[in-house]
């Protein structure tokens, strides 16, 4: 997949399934005890360098730039997976 796949209306094949497999391992890890905050960390830090990986570092600094528009966009109180 190509980071501008992601701006697809429907989003990429596949993302869904993607998806719901992210979301499995959240619950598997508070089912653990493992502290919300710390598996979003983990995620984060292992989703930046897997983008890296496949489309370098200038496409994943440009992903997280448009990403950090939406988040500071995004109004207080929005419910989880505004940013879809």
């Amino acid at each position: 997949m190509m980071i501008e796949d992601a701006d697809a209306p429907d989003g990429p094949a596949g993302f869904e399934a993607a998806l719901d497999l992210v979301r499995a391992l959240w619950a598997e890890g508070r089912r653990e005890g493992v502290p919300d905050r710390l598996v979003a960390w983990a995620m984060m830090v292992e989703s930046v360098d897997r983008l890296a990986a496949l489309h370098g570092p200038s496409a994943t600094a440009a992903l997280l730039d448009r990403l950090s528009r939406a988040v500071l966009d995004t109004p207080p109180g929005a419910s989880p997976g505004s940013l879809q």
